[in-house]
């Protein structure tokens, strides 16, 4: 089969998605957060019509080199210019469209949503209401061997300083508890007065280097943006390492992998942390449940290939 994959690939999980096609497929990936920047020191009134304009020429060719393809898939069509969606949307017979974010994020219209054959959505609020189909996102690693060092009790890495207040509640229970090697990591700039146990920093983390911390962590913390309902990339990394999770998505009790003893729904302006969800040993996921988070099962129900 013949792929068109488009998205802004900032976190690095959608060429995860396209190594994995091109195993068996033959892929166009066309990530538009890496493109060309050759125009960044032009004068800065025309800097962006050079880099739209330098961008734009760079799908053409692409697309053209490859010819037409069998299906398109289009993750977060929202980030991506429109002009490159049209160049696209005339090389291919299908047009998919996955959502890793919510509308309170990046809204689409519906008539911009009627654009696409299949539609699907990571948020199981905004698949209902606008008539998308629901999809989880997808583990991207194989299971960890067990036995690995582990050197911190809690790990989180996230972006910007809206959810920060609500990291601090979560390290006042810790330092409570007296667990004081945890690892709280914010992109953005240092917030005056902020728990001493929370590091800023200004570049963001490679996806092999957020990795490496979850390994070496026994609990993922996951505190959801505002507006969101469907779950981060931290559940499935969690499930390929087997981590425990402490999160505000409640709506993670609604999958069938849900299990009490691995995953922790607490209360974002009140955190509460057994010492018992701590120190008790992780449950495997069972192996049916598992696969159908995998690569494997994602583009099986993506691509409907059976």
């Amino acid at each position: 089969m013949k792929i068109l994959l488009v998205c802004k690939d900032i976190g690095g999980y959608a060429r995860k998605l396209a190594n994995h096609l091109m195993a068996e497929n033959e892929v166009c990936f066309i990530d538009t957060s890496s493109m060309s920047e050759k125009f960044n020191r032009a004068p800065k009134i025309i800097r962006r019509p050079l880099k739209h304009w330098a961008q734009l020429r760079q799908i053409k060719k692409a697309i053209r080199a490859s010819g037409r393809f069998d299906v398109a898939l289009f993750i977060n069509p929202a980030q991506i210019d429109p002009t490159q969606l049209a160049v696209a949307f005339k090389s291919c017979d299908r047009k998919i469209a996955y959502l890793y974010d919510s509308f309170s994020r990046w809204p689409m219209s519906r008539e911009q949503l009627a654009e696409y054959d299949e539609v699907f959505s990571f948020d199981p609020e905004n698949a209902k209401s606008h008539g998308l189909k629901k999809l989880h996102n997808f583990i991207y690693d194989d299971h960890v061997v067990e036995g690995e060092p582990v050197e911190y009790s809690a790990i989180v890495v996230m972006a910007g300083k809206d959810r920060v207040p609500a990291l601090e509640k979560l390290a006042q229970e810790f330092d409570r508890l007296g667990i004081s090697d945890y690892k709280f990591m914010v992109q953005c700039k240092p917030i005056p007065g902020a728990h001493p146990g929370i590091t800023f920093f200004a570049q963001r983390m490679s996806l092999e280097s957020v990795g490496e911390l979850v390994k070496r962590s026994r609990i993922i913390l996951d505190i959801s943006k505002p507006g969101q309902a469907g779950l981060s990339f931290r559940f499935f990394e969690a499930m390929a390492s087997r981590k425990k999770v402490i999160t505000t998505n409640r709506s993670v009790v609604d999958y069938d992998f849900y299990n009490p003893a691995n995953i922790l729904v607490i209360d974002e302006a009140s955190p509460v942390i057994p010492e018992q969800f701590i120190n008790e040993p992780y449950v495997d996921v069972p192996e049916q449940i598992y696969q159908k988070y995998t690569l494997q099962g994602w583009t099986r129900t993506v691509f409907s290939l059976h």
